[in-house]
This record gives structure tokens, sequence and C-alpha cells, in this order.
């Protein structure tokens, strides 16, 4: 490693990456650069929880894919600060409810595939389609819901499944 490759590795291990993420990072001369950026403008050079630093980590990739996205679609001679802002959520509040209810209508339009397919259904999707209404929400509680209407679903099958085996031996 050369010597900045070190400050960079300290750097990252500073905001509480792990070893392995933080000594990768650096072999991308972009990311190293976003990353470090972003460090010194939140202001953390002197470190932060790991929560902080794998929201900062991620942040970098948000970041970038929106502001491409937004002047691969707008000319800067048409740039709106509004439209900008807009773009990148500022101001937006996603709350739980909001969640709640983008949850219920995913699994409400999917609520057959899902039963037919039980423990074989690909969360992965129905993480997507929530994300696709909901872009800036919080992906762990998004997860936590899903999975919890995952089981509620699930369990509510297997006891309907199992009470009409019971009916069938008698």
């Amino acid at each position: 490693m050369a010597p900045n490759d070190d400050e960079s590795v300290k750097l990252f291990l500073s905001i509480s990456l792990d070893e392995k993420t933080a000594t990768t990072t650096i072999n991308n001369p972009k990311v190293t650069a976003n990353l470090t950026a972003i460090i010194h403008e939140t202001g953390v050079t002197d470190g932060c929880d790991r929560t902080t630093g794998n929201l900062l980590y991620t942040v970098r990739f948000v970041l970038i894919s929106v502001l491409i996205s937004f002047f691969d679609n707008h000319a800067p001679e048409n740039f709106k600060l509004n439209e900008f802002e807009e773009a990148c959520s500022v101001g937006v509040e996603v709350s739980a409810e909001d969640i709640e209810k983008a949850a219920d209508e995913v699994f409400e339009k999917n609520k057959k595939t899902i039963v037919e397919q039980r423990y074989r259904t690909n969360v992965g999707q129905l993480l997507g389609h929530v994300r696709k209404s909901l872009p800036w929400a919080d992906p762990k509680i998004v997860k936590d819901v899903i999975d919890r209407k995952m089981y509620e679903l699930q369990t509510a099958a297997d006891n309907e499944q199992s009470s009409l085996d019971e009916q069938e031996t008698e």
C-alpha cells in the first residue's frame, strides 16, 4: 500500500468500516475520493459509530446514482433547483405508517402468489416493489415490515392448512 492508501484505510476504519471493506475500497480511486470527500464534508474525520459509517458508505452510492440520473435527464441550461432538491429527496420524510401502507398494497397485490409459493417467495421482489414506491424509505424498516408481513401471512396459511388437514382426518 502507498502512504496515501494507508491514510485512506485509517480514515475508513475511523468511521467504523470493517478492515476488509476499508482495504477493498481503496482499490477504486473514484470510490476512495468520493467516500473521503463525504467523510470530510460531514465532519467525522475523527471517527464515528458503525451505523453512521455504514450510512456514509452507502450514501455515496445513492448520491452518485441520483446525480447521474438527474443530470442525464436535465440539460444544464434548464437546471431548476426545486426539481434537483426533489430528485435528491430534500425535505422528504417517509414514516413507518407510509412504509406499512406501501407494504400492505404490495402484499394485497401479490397475496395469491405469496400464499402459493409460501416459503419460496422471492422477498427481494417484494422489497423492490415497496422501495420503488418509496425510494427514500429506510431499507431496514422496509425489510422488517416485509419480514413481519411474510411471517403473518405464512403463519395464517399454515394454520389454515393445518385446520384443513385435521378436518380431512376426522
